[in-house]
């Protein structure tokens, strides 16, 4: 019976090793990815970007754009979760969790991509207001898989690259 125990314990142990590596990426990535956000939103005024709201050339990313991107990234999680709560009952499924708590980082790094490309992209004329451009960080949210699927064929393109992936 001792060994049977024996061979558990070192079959579970790359295992948690695995698991504390992964947890260490995430937590790492998620502390990159707020640290980005106060950085750019010019929060603390570390002079890193150009927090001014005047200036035409500044690179700061509005908090409202990171808030309803992080809005639709819950509304996207909620409903996932809403509509399969059911299977959602045994441990294993922590790491079904963490990959939908993880859309709400990638939401506030592909938002203010997206916000910042808007910005060059769209011609003068095109509607720049705060509602619009919320909406648009709502659905990059809503919609993380697409937005990044979009943003690397967006990539492919303006690098020349063809699109046999």
């Amino acid at each position: 019976m001792s060994r049977s125990t024996s061979h558990d314990a070192s079959a579970t142990a790359p295992t948690t090793t695995w698991a504390r590596k992964n947890w260490l990426l995430i937590t790492l990535f998620t502390a990159l990815s707020i640290v980005g956000v106060v950085v750019s939103t010019g929060a603390f005024g570390f002079g890193l970007v150009d927090a001014d709201g005047g200036s035409s050339d500044g690179v700061s990313v509005p908090a409202y754009v990171y808030l309803y991107a992080s809005m639709g990234a819950l509304g996207y999680i909620f409903t996932k979760l809403m509509s399969g709560i059911e299977s959602y009952d045994e441990t294993d499924d922590m790491d079904r969790l963490v990959e939908l708590a993880l859309r709400i980082p990638v939401a506030w790094v592909l938002g203010a991509g997206v916000y910042l490309l808007s910005t060059a992209l769209l011609a003068p004329g095109q509607p720049e207001t705060a509602r619009f451009t919320a909406g648009v960080a709502f659905l990059v949210g809503l919609y993380v898989n697409v937005t990044m699927k979009s943003l690397g064929s967006l990539a492919d393109r303006l690098l020349g690259r063809g699109s046999d992936r």
